[in-house]
């Protein structure tokens, strides 16, 4: 084969340097159009680039271009244009993009002009950021992702990995490279592994392997070493269409189910519960002490009328343990269902039992075999804001502000993605349920957990303005005597998550410090603002029963002595849970924060 042609994208290359003696090598600015460069290189990146390639491939002929904005202000627009230019104006057999964009606003454009050039023939081989983070194009399918490894301690070896953004890595230790003062230097990194498989690509196209696909298949058959992977993969069905759906039981779970059921995509025909409830017979307005939402009879479960609905939606029964036998209940439905044919949305993790069915029953769980194994521990940027919803302890209305807060983005035109960490999330349009609450259904911890979320928070952010996300119960330990008092899924999820503003939840009776720890927690784990406290209206009558006693509405003249003395206290603004004046305020804020 003739010369294998290999453009550079870089800083530009010293044509002087001694290592390019007797070498064919053309060098560019590209300002809208390629302008012929003599100068010597400010940087001398791309001269220790093209120095590797000509060394261990000599057959090639390079041409390196140079983008004349100064590598500080580079983004994805500049290569889109080089890319784009390169496609229209020059043949080339392979492209070296030693660079990598972390953030990539213009996603789409991007893979599109690659794989444009990809169906053109052109092999691109695109390092990953130093920082060990992923980044573009080089996590592209198109794409030869590279980075390097200390298991590669020479210049031909190479390391394969299946199924991953990762495709190679090679030798990206010190080593010595071209430079332009001193005339040498010691340099290591992905883009000097990058360099290392272009060469090798090089080889290969000179051999008449050709397409990507052979090119990695040459890569495997050649590498020093394989890392078997595993793409990640849902460990069951999709979420089956709901019409017409019967709630069971009348539990906490399923109040906001009521209260917000005029945003669910399906219509709740029943409500039933157990006759030892003490509900049976009585109304949800009354129960929930509201006459703005939907009335309900609570019906008696024995009377359950399969006829009425197509899903049942069965809440967690732990505290109907005391009361009934709830697995031999549980399987009773189950059976019933099947021989109905109707499906149910279950909130307690029954798949394991031999009557479960992966089409018609459905549990919002996470398990081991969700998780890509992540060979290098890279992790996404997250390209759009993400709001965080976090609180100082449970029941005090944090999945009720999450729904809220949800449908006056959606109303005001917004995208939202959101991960919530109710069962229920699913059910009211989010994209993701991880149930790290009561009775959680989620079975992956530590690295494997963030791992998890960063890859669920980099698919929302290709199609949606915002991503809203939501903790459970406490944020930090209120108390260090017991284990149950950790908030290990907590920190977790607020790790993996990484709000770029959050608002706190708390109660009208914690404790100033708890409150001013549990911000000064958030802000630090997650680098971000707390700029809102929200009230949860509710407390504890002063009186015998104390915090054994059922809460009442807080006085208005309560609430406004707790939004002035915090309000002095962390110059934050403080809302009321359920003012829907307030709430839009709290909206208007987060609007003009991330404005």
């Amino acid at each position: 084969m003739k010369h294998i042609k290999i453009i550079v994208i870089d800083s530009g290359a010293d044509i002087n340097h001694p290592i390019f003696n007797n070498y064919s090598i053309k060098t560019y600015i590209y300002n809208k159009i390629l302008i012929s460069d003599t100068d010597t290189p400010k940087d001398a990146h791309g001269t220790a680039i093209c120095g590797i390639i000509a060394k261990e491939f000599p057959k090639s002929e390079i041409i390196s271009i140079r983008p004349l904005c100064e590598s500080s202000d580079y983004n994805e627009t500049h290569l889109i244009n080089i890319l784009k230019y390169i496609y229209e104006n020059l043949e080339a057999h392979i492209i070296n993009l030693s660079l990598g964009i972390n953030i990539c606003h213009l996603y789409h454009e991007l893979y599109n002009i690659c794989n444009k050039l990809k169906e053109k023939g052109v092999i691109i081989i695109s390092a990953f950021d130093n920082s060990g983070a992923i980044s573009y194009p080089a996590a592209f399918d198109n794409v030869i992702g590279v980075a390097s490894d200390n298991n590669c301690t020479e210049c031909n070896d190479f390391g394969y990995i299946e199924k991953d953004f990762v495709n190679i890595v090679a030798k990206g230790t010190p080593q010595r490279v071209a430079w332009i003062n001193p005339q040498y230097m010691m340099l290591g990194g992905n883009s000097i592994a990058c360099a290392h498989v272009t060469a090798q690509t090089a080889k290969y196209m000179n051999s008449r392997i050709l397409g990507y696909d052979d090119i990695l298949k040459a890569f495997c058959s050649k590498s020093k070493f394989t890392y078997k992977n595993s793409n990640l993969s849902k460990n069951q069905k999709p979420l089956f269409h709901i019409s017409n759906a019967a709630l069971f039981p009348f539990n906490k779970e399923m109040h906001s189910l009521i209260r917000f059921s005029d945003t669910l995509s399906f219509k709740i025909v029943d409500i039933y519960d157990t006759k030892y409830s003490g509900t049976v017979g009585s109304s949800t307005t009354l129960l929930l002490n509201d006459n703005f939402i939907p009335s309900f009879t609570i019906k008696n479960i024995n009377d359950i009328n399969w006829n009425n609905f197509d899903t049942l939606i069965i809440g967690h029964l732990g505290e109907l343990s005391n009361l009934i036998d709830k697995d031999n209940l549980l399987r009773s439905i189950m059976l019933t269902a099947k021989k109905h044919n109707k499906n149910l949305f279950l909130f307690d993790d029954v798949s394991k039992y031999d009557i479960f069915d992966h089409y018609t029953m459905y549990v919002p769980r996470v398990c081991k075999e969700d998780v890509n194994n992540n060979y290098l521990g890279m992790l996404y940027y997250i390209s759009k804001p993400v709001l965080g919803i976090f609180g100082t302890s449970s029941r005090q209305g944090k999945f009720t502000l999450q729904i809220t807060l949800r449908n006056l983005f959606i109303n005001s035109g917004y995208k939202v993605g959101q991960i919530g960490t109710e069962p229920s999330s699913t059910l009211f349009g989010m994209d993701e349920a991880y149930p790290i609450g009561y009775n959680s259904s989620v079975y992956i911890n530590g690295k494997d957990a963030i791992v998890y979320l960063n890859s669920v928070l980099n698919n929302l952010c290709n199609k949606n303005d915002i991503i809203i996300v939501g903790s459970q119960s406490g944020t930090i330990p209120y108390d260090i005597g017991n284990l149950c008092q950790y908030t290990l899924s907590q920190h977790e999820f607020i790790s993996a998550t990484q709000p770029d503003v959050a608002v706190l939840c708390i109660n009208p009776y914690d404790d100033k410090n708890y409150i001013k720890r549990t911000i000064t927690y958030i802000e630090a784990t997650a680098d971000c603002k707390v700029i809102a406290l929200v009230v949860f209206p509710m407390s504890f009558p002063e009186n015998w029963l104390g915090y054994f006693g059922k809460k009442i509405k807080i006085k208005e003249n309560d609430f406004n002595k707790i939004k002035k003395c915090y309000e002095n206290e962390f110059k934050i603004n403080v809302y009321k849970l359920g003012d829907d004046k307030d709430i839009q305020k709290l909206y208007e804020n987060i609007i003009n924060y991330l404005s």
